[in-house]
């Protein structure tokens, strides 16, 4: 178990990391290894200093210093996708002696970035990012005299709304296309005519989560509660209807269901999968 006295808190530029010594002396005979160990020169002293609480403050580029602890923790460089503070990233490197660190961003800055599509979102990779929309319209069975207990409720059909592909990733077989046949390979188009195989929402809802997309928003539209009895509706000539037929007709089950119809959506978002991971020097 690591002691207390390994672990050491930086300020960088404003941001303040905690970590341990031993990572920070990965590299050696760098900055960050002579302040893991205590031995600064009276160079590096200008450089860093020690705070009334302990922390050691170094004024350089706090939010950057992410990449380089990262590097120190996994021996590897993970950078987001279209990244351009490389220059900046490296001169970091510099300052900090992280030689192998300032070679793999030499060798990144000459990496084609992966291809994109038109909406921004990166087409190879295991994940793609993007918005799939749950559409569905709904009735709620309520008891008799307008009782508020709910006896079930009924979906009729679950609409899916998106990339084809990318609805093809989440809900595979049980994604009905017959509305909208298209093949593996065509491309990125959209459609909202799809639909699922099973009516149960909450499966569907638990798709969508093991998949790491979150709900972003959500509308309805719907329901009609009750007319009151002198409504133009009801008042109205209605041929031979009366008014007492009328009611009766309106608080049967078939026109119960209708009254109570609802139409929902949920609106699901998942960040692309963004970045790319640089092998380290040893696994070259």
């Amino acid at each position: 178990m690591t002691s207390s006295e390994n672990v050491i808190t930086l300020n960088v530029g404003g941001t303040t990391y905690t970590t341990t010594r031993s990572t920070l002396s990965k590299e050696t005979d760098t900055l960050l290894a002579n302040i893991a160990s205590g031995s600064l020169s009276d160079d590096e002293q200008v450089t860093v200093v020690t705070m009334p609480d302990g922390t050691l403050f170094v004024d350089r580029d706090g939010p950057l210093f992410a990449y380089i602890l990262h590097f120190l923790r996994t021996d590897k460089l993970s950078l987001p996708e279209q990244f351009r503070e490389i220059a900046r990233l490296k001169d970091e490197a510099d300052f900090y002696r992280l030689e192998r660190f300032s070679t793999l961003l030499s060798a990144a800055s000459s990496i084609s970035p992966r291809p994109r599509t038109a909406n921004g979102y990166a087409t190879s990779g295991a994940e793609t990012g993007g918005y799939i929309t749950l559409g569905y319209r709904g009735t709620f069975a309520f008891g008799r005299d307008g009782q508020a207990d709910v006896k079930f409720r009924k979906l009729h059909r679950i609409l899916v709304c998106g990339r084809a592909t990318l609805c093809r990733e989440v809900f595979a077989d049980t994604l009905n296309e017959s509305r909208d046949p298209g093949g593996p390979d065509d491309g990125e188009r959209y459609t909202s005519r799809l639909y699922l195989k099973h009516q149960c929402l909450e499966r569907a809802c638990d798709l969508m989560a093991e998949k790491g997309f979150k709900l972003v928003a959500t509308c309805c539209s719907g329901a009609n509660g009750l007319a009151a009895a002198n409504h133009p509706i009801l008042t109205s000539n209605m041929g031979n209807i009366n008014q007492t037929e009328l009611m009766n007709h309106r608080n049967c089950g078939d026109y119960e269901e209708q009254r109570w119809a609802h139409y929902t959506e949920y609106v699901f978002f998942r960040e692309p999968q963004t970045g790319y991971i640089t092998p380290s020097l040893r696994e070259l």
